[in-house]
């Protein structure tokens, strides 16, 4: 018999995943969503981690994109993936965000790219303790690249996301300095892929096999970050970690 994974939560609360499946793929020059994946589509591969921790997984698309034919209920089971479309199109992640988050029945949300093959739940864990004091948490890299596709957003940031695509900004990335975001400092961001062109997918193909069953742990620091958060103290003699690009959709 298989064990019960225990659930995500954020201040002991169900939290929903977010998973953001409206990209054009116009580096890959195809729909990331349906690429194939150790016989199965990246979709299916991403959404079967995140299963077993989550009670509410929302796929979230573009105006008119069809995912649904993908994805197959199992028999006697109740469905508990639902899809989600932007209510405006040509917005990047930042309406895929506003419509899970809209959508979503928790106040928490793991917001994750589909073209994240591996999904880290420790990570997500952390992401979720980290969110508790904050509207967002968010990881980032020893130069200071944030993964914004790949962290927690609270409903509360709605009229926020709103605000900046009301103002035309597709940009993730502005919405840290206006509301309260926490950074979860990492040692190192590569293993944390994302597949972005052909070279890319037909890498991580090749790495599926003879791979090792697990991950060790990477070593994290919460550093707030923007909005109305306070900056903690540099060590003597280390260098301040500025703000850097978050990666294109």
């Amino acid at each position: 018999m298989g064990t019960v994974k225990r659930k995500v939560r954020c201040g002991g609360k169900s939290m929903t995943a977010i998973v953001l499946a409206g990209g054009r793929g116009r580096r890959m020059k195809a729909d990331k969503a349906g690429l194939s994946v150790a016989g199965r589509t990246l979709l299916e591969h991403v959404l079967g981690q995140l299963e077993p921790y989550f009670d509410e997984i929302l796929v979230s698309v573009s105006s008119g994109q069809n995912v649904e034919r993908r994805r197959r209920s199992r028999p006697g089971r109740p469905p508990r993936i639902r899809i989600v479309e932007d209510e405006s199109p040509n917005q990047g992640p930042l309406g895929g965000i506003l419509a899970g988050l809209k959508a979503a029945a928790n106040a928490a949300c793991a917001v994750i790219a589909c073209d994240i093959p591996d999904i880290d739940v420790s990570l997500l864990r952390s992401l979720a303790r980290a969110a508790g004091n904050a509207e967002v948490a968010v990881p980032v890299g020893p130069a200071g690249h944030f993964e914004p596709l790949f962290a927690v957003y609270r409903k509360s940031v709605v009229p926020e996301i709103e605000a900046l695509l009301r103002n035309g900004e597709r940009s993730i990335l502005p919405l840290f300095g206006r509301c309260r975001t926490t950074a979860l400092r990492l040692d190192d961001l590569s293993w944390l892929r994302n597949l972005n062109t052909r070279g890319d997918y037909e890498s991580y193909l090749r790495s599926l096999a003879g791979r090792p069953a697990g991950k060790d742990a990477q070593r994290r620091l919460e550093i707030p970050v923007g909005g109305r958060t306070t900056a903690p103290r540099r060590k003597k003699g280390r260098p301040a970690q500025r703000p850097g690009r978050a990666r294109r959709p």
